[in-house]
């Protein structure tokens, strides 16, 4: 097995870990390629089928495009009944039929590289404990695929040929 697919395949199950903690429905990573600065969705635990990956991500839309625009969490839960909005315009949330989420930007060097959304299928609150979760989560995240893309092993990095 080639290391690009263990990586992908370590953060899924660590993704995986993350849902079960924190009983939600979806966890999944978007990264931003360097050849051409799309962002893709790279990663995910809990997703119905493999049709996120095809889904586009649109820098200013949605919560994951809003995420890397604003560098800072966004939540969608009852207590933000005012991001409808954002709900309407995540693809991911649309097709994962998601209701509440946690977005949170993946920081390499003082800048936003990736999105860490962790979402559920109900409407929920989320607690503070859970927000800094998540939170702590990207971070570990962020220090993760900060030595990955050194090493050359995630696909922003313009190696996707590696991948397989």
């Amino acid at each position: 097995m080639n290391t690009l697919k263990w990586e992908k395949e370590s953060v899924e199950k660590e993704l995986s870990v993350l849902r079960e903690r924190l009983q939600l429905d979806v966890a999944a990573v978007s990264w931003r390629r360097a050849r051409d600065l799309r962002w893709e969705w790279w990663a995910a635990s809990g997703c119905r089928d493999e049709r996120f990956r095809s889904l586009s991500i649109r820098v200013g839309r949605g919560i994951e495009g809003s995420v890397p625009r604003i560098g800072r969490t966004l939540v969608i839960d009852g207590e933000h009944p005012d991001s409808d909005r954002q709900r309407e315009d995540s693809a991911l949330m649309h097709v994962e039929q998601l209701i509440s989420a946690i977005a949170c930007p993946i920081v390499i060097k003082d800048i936003p590289q990736g999105v860490l959304l962790a979402g559920s299928r109900e409407e929920r609150v989320f607690s503070r404990e859970q927000l800094k979760s998540v939170q702590q989560f990207s971070a570990a995240l962020g220090l993760a695929m900060q030595t990955m893309a050194r090493e050359e092993k995630i696909p922003t990095l313009d190696n996707r040929q590696n991948e397989g």
